[in-house]
């Protein structure tokens, strides 16, 4: 492996560091006999769409001699990691598309890490909170990444490789050559296959246990839902002010995938912080599933409301439960993506957040199909 940054050209010329809400279209490249998936973006709200140039594949990786801190493991050079199959997966935890990755990373790293497989996560974060080593250990833990992560908080690993999104998966064959790169959700089949490929796995041999079905990411793609949507001023999507301003509530004049701060907010660049007593955010929105980036000093219960009334048990998602008065609420007790809608289909609904107390942080709204 080298030990120094090979110069990668950036996938897809994108400028823009953030995470990359991505659905899994891909065009093949063969290398070295590989077959090697090259991710398009395609959510509609992401920017620099198009292939990685395939003239970075069979280049040395760059090596971690720049990685902060890491959970689960000392440091890992060019040393330890020789002569092994190493997936670089980009990550950060309150990321939607990164959380549904984990369960297939887990069953690779069971089931392949006796056969020469390492994976190495590499943290980088989008917001403040997720720069804390012990956020980053808890969430670590409830979402069972037992294997090593760098802390990649000054983004020198992120640049390094040049990647521009979250989640994105670079490969290393045993000589620390990449051989294999998707960005986004999906092509699970696709990169195992490339991993046993690499490791000299027999064809005949056990695969790993499939977590659960695949997503069907074209469909997702298909589905027209609401775009990643920010609430802190620089990439606001409902005009939040900077500093401390009182919102108006807009009743029915919403605009779709737009949301509105109702009360006292304070802004800056990463979120909204909620000030006056009754403050809500509400939005119009397309999509079956609803999540929202949320962080507070001291645990706050938020009301949750579609279409006006508690959110029906089958449109609740994972993180909201019946409270008193039959109110449906969310706990925000660590900073971290709440699921708040999780319904049959995709369709148009209204959902309304009110804080029961003062000092509710709100960074980004992300849906699914």
């Amino acid at each position: 492996m080298s030990d120094s940054p090979s110069d990668l050209p950036a996938p897809g010329g994108a400028g823009l560091k953030r995470r990359g809400y991505l659905l899994g279209v891909a065009g093949l490249v063969l290398v070295s006999a590989f077959a090697v998936v090259v991710a398009l973006r395609t959510d509609p709200s992401a920017l620099g769409t198009g292939p990685v140039d395939p003239a970075r594949f069979g280049q040395p990786v760059p090596s971690l001699r720049n990685a902060g801190d890491w959970l689960n493991s000392p440091p890992l050079t060019s040393t330890e990691l020789a002569g092994k199959v190493v997936v670089y997966d980009f990550w950060t935890y309150s990321c939607v598309n990164c959380v549904r990755t984990m369960p297939f990373l887990r069953s690779w790293w069971d089931r392949y890490q006796a056969d020469g497989l390492v994976i190495v996560g590499v943290h980088t974060p989008e917001f403040d909170f997720e720069r804390r080593r012990a956020n980053v250990e808890a969430a670590a833990a409830r979402l069972g990444v037992t294997w090593p992560v760098t802390l990649d908080n000054a983004r020198a690993v992120w640049n390094d490789f040049r990647n521009n999104w979250w989640p994105a998966k670079y490969v290393a064959d045993r000589d620390g050559r990449l051989r294999y790169q998707h960005i986004g959700e999906g092509a699970y089949e696709e990169t195992e296959d490339v991993l046993r490929g690499l490791l000299g796995v027999p064809a005949d041999a056990p695969r790993a246990v499939k977590p659960g079905k695949e997503d069907d990411l074209e469909a997702r793609g298909k589905a027209r839902i609401s775009p990643e949507t920010y609430l802190g001023v620089l990439r606001s999507a409902g005009g939040t002010h900077p500093g401390v301003d009182t919102y108006a509530d807009p009743g029915a004049a919403l605009v779709l995938s737009e949301p509105r701060l109702v009360g006292t907010w304070d802004g800056d660049d990463e979120r909204a912080t909620s000030v006056s007593e009754g403050a809500a955010i509400v939005l119009r929105y397309r999509a079956r599933e609803v999540n929202l980036v949320l962080s507070a000093e001291a645990p706050i219960e938020v009301v949750v409301e579609l279409d006006g009334r508690p959110v029906p048990a089958e449109a609740r998602g994972p993180d909201v439960r019946v409270g008193g008065a039959g109110a449906t609420v969310v706990a925000v007790e660590r900073p971290d993506m709440y699921r708040l809608v999780l319904g049959p289909r995709v369709e148009e609904h209204t959902i309304r957040l009110t804080p029961r107390a003062p000092g509710l942080a709100a960074y980004a709204f992300t849906f699914g199909a």
